[in-house]
């Protein structure tokens, strides 16, 4: 019996020992940069200042404020930006020396995600709309809540899956994407052709990156009458010589 128990001891000093051993085991990524207010919530902890050189482990959120940013370079060399006033967690990351899988969940906000070169394929990132597939690439990720995510592809190739009935898709280099729900299918656009991650579209065209404007707005805009404008122009009288 006391055999028993003193094994039973000797088995919690060792699990007690390995705990801080484990989290240190467990880091997926370290804070590159922080610029102005930037915070950190490791898991089942409160939310605490990030600093350059924290070390961030699975289950772990981070978010800034306006003006903020927090820079994180993930074991395998890719790096994620968690842009202004915006919040994610490190839900689930594996680096297993050839390629890193997992999930990070991106809740809201800006997001600047860059393979850096790396086989990512496994990696996904998940909105409340819709999973987002990497294939070695960089891209932009704007996440408007429960609402609508949009992507710009700025090398590579990014595939887009809704979580509901919407289809799937994947759109290439120059492009975006919009997830407007996830019931709605994922649609390609030119990069600028919705509001996008990277600033107000480049034209006013209809959702789906279709050029050209509003038809019917257009339509209805020509037959208004232009008042700075004869509405029936005559054709000026030649001049006469009347010498």
């Amino acid at each position: 019996m006391k055999k028993r128990l003193a094994y039973q001891a000797c088995y919690a000093v060792a699990a007690l020992w390995a705990l801080p051993h484990a989290a240190h085991a467990a880091g997926i990524a370290t804070v590159v940069d922080v610029v102005n207010e930037g915070y950190r919530i490791p898991p089942g902890a409160s939310e605490i200042t990030a600093k350059a050189a924290d070390e961030l482990v699975q289950n772990e959120g981070l978010r800034t404020k306006e003006e903020s940013a927090i820079q994180v370079r993930f074991v395998d060399g890719s790096q994620l930006s968690v842009e202004e006033s915006s919040e994610m967690v490190l839900s689930d990351y594996v680096f297993d020396g050839a390629a890193a899988s997992g999930l990070i969940n991106l809740n809201n906000g800006l997001f600047h995600f860059t393979s850096n070169g790396k086989p990512d394929q496994g990696v996904k990132l998940r909105t409340p709309v819709a999973t987002i597939g990497v294939r070695g690439t960089e891209f932009l990720v704007h996440v408007d809540g429960d609402d609508a995510t949009i992507i710009d592809i700025l090398s590579g190739a990014v595939s887009a899956q809704p979580h509901g009935t919407g289809k799937e898709i994947t759109c290439f280099e120059g492009q975006s994407i919009l997830i407007a729900s996830p019931d709605d299918d994922a649609i390609c656009g030119d990069i600028g052709s919705f509001s996008t991650a990277a600033g107000p579209g480049q034209n006013d065209g209809p959702k789906g990156g279709q050029k050209g404007g509003d038809k019917e707005k257009d339509e209805k805009e020509r037959e208004l009458p232009d008042f700075g404008r004869d509405p029936d122009p005559q054709p000026e009288p030649e001049p006469c010589d009347c010498r």
